[in-house]
């Protein structure tokens, strides 16, 4: 991964900073899922965010933001294998403030303890 995002970095980092002025984070993946060192560090720094702003638990952002795209992916990989099937419907994305990434319902407390 280290490779791939020196890669980028060497192509695209003067460019941004030359000419958007502003930093540029290089995201590499693999298609089994794997992430990058930055961006392992891009997927905390924006899960804490969006935990401290819509104040939920930091592991269910985090768990949402990884299952998201490996979905997508798995989505991806499925559709270029079988190919498509038709017209695809337009799914309506949510905006991020009416997500709730707590997975347990209001009222019920989590159980920690082990036997």
């Amino acid at each position: 991964y280290t490779q791939h995002e020196n890669i980028k970095k060497k192509e695209y980092e003067q460019r941004v900073i030359q000419v958007e002025k502003c930093s540029f984070t290089p995201l590499v993946y693999s298609t089994l899922g794997g992430m990058a060192p930055q961006a392992h560090a891009f997927h905390r720094r924006i899960a804490e965010l969006v935990a401290e702003k819509t104040n939920e638990e930091y592991r269910d952002v985090i768990s949402t933001m990884r299952t998201k795209p490996s979905f997508a992916l798995l989505k991806s990989v499925l559709v270029s294998v079988r190919g498509s099937r038709g017209k695809s419907s337009r799914v309506r994305e949510l905006p991020i403030s009416d997500i709730s990434f707590n997975l347990i319902p209001d009222g019920m407390t989590r159980d920690v303890s082990f036997s």
